[in-house]
């Protein structure tokens, strides 16, 4: 997460430098420096609005199934407008009341709208791009399978398995997946690893492990529940460790399938 963190920030300087050089939305009039400073902090400052939301956002959209871009326009959308305050008391010298009455407010409410959704782009190609080279071939570690069955229970998950999806040694038995972003949470028992992945190649590399894919963001193993509350006409799933993970709808005749309900 800090190295997520860290890129976040960097690109945030990057683009504030680059778009304070090109000066739009009237900024141009600036010197250079002036202009590149403030848009750095500007984009921070969206970032420190932003980040909080989109967090929130995703919470909103695994609770009830809501599309994942939705969730990032509903963010935009809202956190949007402190920061178009922010930058109208700022730019225009203006304190709160001023700004809220300034007749230009709801079109720099648009210009910031675009930055912002410009910018969300961009993060979103930057961890695309990061995902896509961080997957490595699943053969080139751990130990080979042996050639003939041992007996007794075969241990979880297979080191074949475990190498897969880029956990430590001695991580245990995966026992869930849960999808943030552009990563993806591996919870085993008591102990969590977060990989820069998508869900649906990690979900792949669990190979033929007994377990469902529950929701957008979540991969549950069946040893690993621990009960299943109903909610109106879904339902969540009581981890172990005392995780819950929420069912999307159409997922419910799957569950029922399976015999988890």
């Amino acid at each position: 997460m800090a190295k997520r963190l860290t890129i976040e920030l960097l690109v945030m300087v990057a683009l504030g430098l680059l778009i304070g050089l090109l000066g739009p939305f009237g900024t141009f009039g600036a010197p250079p420096a002036q202009r590149m400073l403030s848009w750095v902090i500007w984009l921070l400052a969206g970032y420190a609005l932003f980040r909080p939301t989109g967090v929130v956002a995703r919470w909103l959209c695994e609770a009830t199934g809501m599309p994942r871009f939705a969730g990032t326009l509903l963010a935009l959308v809202v956190a949007s407008v402190p920061l178009t305050l922010i930058i109208t008391m700022m730019a225009m010298r203006m304190d709160f009341a001023a700004a809220l009455r300034w007749p230009g407010f709801w079109t720099m409410y648009l210009y910031i709208w675009v930055v912002s959704a410009v910018v969300s782009i961009a993060m979103g190609a930057v961890f695309r791009r990061d995902a896509a080279a961080s997957e490595a071939p699943p053969a080139l570690a751990g130990p080979p399978l042996a050639a003939a069955p041992v007996p007794g229970p075969a241990p979880s998950p297979p080191e074949p398995v475990a190498a897969a999806l880029l956990l430590p040694p001695g991580f245990g038995p995966v026992r869930a997946l849960k999808g943030e972003d552009h990563y993806v949470r591996i919870i085993g028992e008591g102990c969590e690893e977060m990989v820069l992945m998508r869900m649906r190649d990690a979900i792949d590399r669990l190979g033929d492990a007994d377990g469902l894919r529950i929701h957008r963001s979540w991969w549950v193993a069946r040893d690993a529940v621990e009960s299943v509350r109903r909610e109106g006409r879904t339902a969540v799933i009581v981890l172990k460790g005392g995780h819950e993970a929420p069912v999307a709808r159409d997922m419910m005749p799957a569950l029922r399938a399976a015999g988890w309900l």
